[in-house]
């Protein structure tokens, strides 16, 4: 019997993990998890997103055990050895260009390119054992499986573009079977998921009724609340189960690391004379353990203890002899080597990202007045602060629900979404996007012109393609046709632009970017001078922008590689 071979890795800011399933084409498909870090006393669905190469730049760890022997490190090794940590969010509202170099936690650089495909190759290999030693000792390669990738709805082409380029680096597909690996919005696999669940699959009191996907017409908004972004969307259930999205997905960097952040922060102003600071110099990887332990304490709800390791203790107990130590903030004390943290103080550092999933819900529930229910999920969902406020905020709007295992959601929706595509049947476009074109010169019309041998031309037109906010089928080409501007040209270069304006004339109008992407076209036959065509045919509806173009006299059809990111 034939079998859909698929696996999906999750690549997180904060955890990161894979689920694979060898299920019979046709069947039931049950998402297969790995679990991690039982040999340190952990039984999670993902793994740190840390990488340790050594002081050579070779790949050592990845996830639980880069993270337990950066820890393990006296100073001296610390500061020798390459520890990458949150490094995701690199690839976030900037300039991707082909030798990107982001740093490590003591600041030094390395390419971009191989810290994310280090983690890719670790996660594929560790897949590819998993899946061996559950299926009676069967061999496969990555070649077997079809791949599925997440990222944030929220990034731009460019950043997903670099994580496909890092998958080929780490030999999860070929440069000429890409077609294997599916990018997956990370929102949109969540809600593939959570749509098929029952209501005990939801850790609420509100949701007695069928699974949302047995309701068509019902409505609701996802906010997917990683360690690094926050990322919200909406869609509508179609007859059959399939989805709409109803709203653009939006978002931002606003997610857990944010109170992090903040919590850091706080720190440096409760302890005097940069004492906190001094203590993250000395000792780094005692004040990288000193960070994860919050992140287990923020999930929590009330007033909060956190017990401090031997050198900040060490450290407080010396300076207390002749100067002052401590700084008065409100709601942070020390006591016996611990730090006191209020309930309202804790609840201070969620602030930032409390307030813009405030404002984003706000927009959408006036937009949308059907919306049903909002589902809260991501590991940053887990936090009670961000919970009770959703729920002190909206429930008299909307029924705020949150799976069970909110970690797992986007993970076992990406292996479903990579079987099915079509299952959430039209988007949103995020921007107008448009081709630059020329035009006979029209001095009454165009504001600038340049000339050749066959006359006056604008070259600066701005010809759109798909407009901001339109909605795009998951299979729908949209075709458009070209001519060249010498008779003799022998190739068409075309420019692709973008922008939040609805209608825009010229591509070097405010508010138009670009060119965010470029590709060349072959015309060889040149018999027919200027009365030639090129159809580009665009390919808006999938989670990527692809094209292809065909030159209409020589009848060839190649598929054309839409390039976002910078040279």
């Amino acid at each position: 019997m034939s079998r859909d071979y698929l696996i999906a890795i999750d690549f997180g800011t904060s955890y990161s993990g894979y689920v694979y399933s060898i299920a019979p084409r046709g069947a039931e498909l049950v998402p297969n998890l790995r679990r991690w870090g039982q040999e340190y006393g952990h039984n999670t669905p993902k793994t740190p997103t840390c990488v340790l190469f050594d002081a050579n730049g070779k790949f050592m760890h990845f996830g639980y055990k880069a993270k337990d022997k950066y820890l393990e490190m006296d100073k001296d090794d610390a500061a020798k050895n390459y520890f990458f940590e949150n490094f995701k969010m690199e690839l976030y509202n900037k300039k991707i260009t082909k030798d990107l170099t982001i740093k490590d936690v003591k600041k030094r650089p390395m390419s971009a390119l191989k810290v994310f495909s280090a983690a890719l190759r670790f996660l594929k290999d560790d897949a590819l054992k998993t899946i061996f030693m559950n299926t009676s000792g069967m061999r496969f390669t990555a070649a077997d499986f079809s791949w599925v990738l997440t990222v944030p709805a929220i990034w731009d082409n460019s950043a997903r573009q670099f994580m496909r380029d890092a998958a080929v680096e780490a030999g999860i597909v070929s440069s000429s079977s890409q077609d294997k690996l599916v990018i997956a919005l990370e929102p949109e696999a969540a809600s593939v998921w959570c749509k098929k669940l029952p209501c005990d699959g939801f850790i609420t009191e509100e949701h007695e009724g069928a699974a949302l996907q047995q309701t068509p017409g019902t409505q609701y908004v996802v906010v997917d609340c990683g360690g690094g972004t926050i990322d919200i969307t909406v869609h509508e259930v179609l007859e059959g189960g399939a989805l709409k999205e109803l709203h653009k997905a939006s978002g931002n960097d606003k997610g857990g690391r944010r109170v992090n952040k903040r919590f850091n922060q706080c720190l440096r102003e409760f302890f005097c004379g940069g004492l906190w600071e001094y203590y993250e110099r000395e000792f780094p990887c005692e004040a990288q353990k000193f960070m994860y332990d919050f992140e287990i304490v923020k999930v929590a709800e009330g007033d909060v203890k956190m017990i401090c390791y031997y050198n900040l203790g060490h450290l407080v107990e010396q300076n207390q002899k002749d100067k002052k130590v401590f700084n008065s903030v409100e709601g942070v004390s020390w006591a016996r080597g611990n730090i006191l943290i209020s309930k309202s103080k804790m609840e201070s550092f969620f602030h930032e990202s409390l307030v813009h999933i405030t404002d984003s819900l706000c927009e959408i529930l006036d937009s949308h007045s059907q919306i049903q229910y909002i589902l809260l999920l991501g590991g940053f969902s887990q936090s009670r602060i961000l919970c009770d406020h959703v729920r002190q905020q909206f429930s008299d709007r909307a029924r705020v629900l949150c799976p069970k295992n909110p970690q797992e959601a986007i993970l076992k929706g990406a292996v479903v979404f990579a079987r099915d595509q079509s299952v959430i049947r039209s988007r949103k476009s995020a921007f107008t996007y448009g081709v630059k074109i020329s035009v006979r010169y029209d001095k009454s019309k165009h504001k600038s012109k340049i000339t050749n041998k066959e006359g006056d031309w604008c070259n600066v037109m701005f010809k759109k393609l798909v407009g901001i906010d339109e909605d795009v089928g998951w299979d729908e080409t949209k075709e458009y046709s070209f001519t060249p501007i010498e008779r003799d040209q022998r190739a068409m270069n075309l420019e692709f632009y973008r922008t939040e304006r609805k209608s825009v004339t010229y591509v070097d109008e405010w508010g138009v970017e670009g060119p965010v992407a470029c590709c060349t076209v072959a015309m060889p036959d040149t018999s027919k001078g200027m009365d030639r065509r090129v159809k580009l045919e665009v390919f808006f509806g999938s989670t990527e922008i692809r094209a292809k173009a065909t030159d209409r006299e020589s009848n060839c059809t190649a598929s054309v590689k839409i390039d976002f990111i910078s040279k």
